[in-house]
């Protein structure tokens, strides 16, 4: 009796130690976003944006590019996927990084309107196309091109000729005189924060509309996950935050007309990994994403 129950604890600890050996060996790669982005929907798949996902990847949420950096540099995660504009100023900051500059998804950014609001919508589309047309829009991307950031992805120079944007309280009682405007003011250069004044592309979009239709702006910073479901509850107008626009979304808003097209999802690695470089295409980046 003894002999075999000596032969079953030997097979239970065989047994325990392959399936620790299997266990190492299938241990899923880890890859940073910013939580709510298209980056997230991109590494665990999002039927309305047409993305499969990848099953054998934990995706990782950080509240802004430079936090999930800082993880990969850290050894806390293997990659980072963020939208080609941020990773680009993150890498020309923080040179243990680089750029795998092959587009993994095409998005366009627009603003989202409070359905009940049909005649600000309009409002919203006439300036797009105003600030298209004169130049107004170009002149604001190249201007935010010039921002400097430190590691965690905050804007640290290059923005001294900007004054920043600043809020008016809001009335809850009655803001029919206001616009609010949603955002996440953590996605340089379309909203941040220069101390308590708001900056970027959208921001100053928001405050040429709020102008155009004689009301005082109003700004909230909140999750980016909350963004969009603010729109059309307590008081909020519209939502402003680098939207990319999808079917989900527009169940909660009206899309303006796009602003801005040449969004993509791109893979940032350190500096010293190779396992890239010879990508070509999307299709070269996810085999390889796929074996991991």
């Amino acid at each position: 009796m003894k002999k075999i129950i000596s032969v079953a604890l030997c097979l239970v600890m065989i047994l325990s130690a392959v399936l620790a050996f299997a266990s190492c060996g299938s241990k899923k790669a880890k890859v940073g976003v910013q939580g709510g982005t298209t980056g997230e929907y991109y590494i665990k798949g999002n039927a309305d944006m047409l993305l499969d996902g990848f099953a054998n990847i934990e995706c990782m949420a950080y509240d802004n590019g430079g936090l999930a950096v800082n993880a990969m540099l850290n050894g806390t995660i293997d990659y980072v996927i963020l939208d080609n504009g941020p990773a680009n100023q993150l890498a020309e900051k923080n040179k243990d990084i680089k750029v795998i500059d092959i587009a993994l998804s095409t998005e366009e950014y627009a603003f989202g309107v409070d359905k009940n609001q049909p005649e600000l919508l309009t409002a919203v589309n006439e300036l797009i196309a105003e600030i298209k047309a004169n130049g107004t829009l170009d002149a604001l991307f190249a201007k935010y091109d010039a921002l400097q950031y430190d590691d965690d992805g905050n804007v640290i120079g290059g923005d001294d000729a900007i004054v920043g944007i600043t809020s008016a309280t809001k009335n809850t009682s009655n803001n029919a005189g206001q616009l609010v405007v949603a955002t996440n003011a953590a996605f340089a250069p379309y909203e941040y924060k220069k101390g308590d004044k708001f900056c970027g592309i959208d921001m100053e979009i928001a405050k040429m509309l709020a102008d155009k239709l004689g009301l005082e702006l109003v700004i909230e910073d909140m999750d980016f996950n909350a963004v969009v479901t603010s729109v059309g509850k307590n008081g909020v107008d519209i939502a402003m935050a680098g939207l990319s626009v999808t079917a989900t979304r527009k169940q909660s808003v009206n899309f303006s007309s796009s602003y801005y097209k040449g969004a993509y999802q791109v893979l940032i690695v350190k500096k010293d990994n190779t396992e890239f470089d010879a990508c070509k295409t999307k299709a070269d980046v996810e085999a390889i994403l796929k074996t991991k």
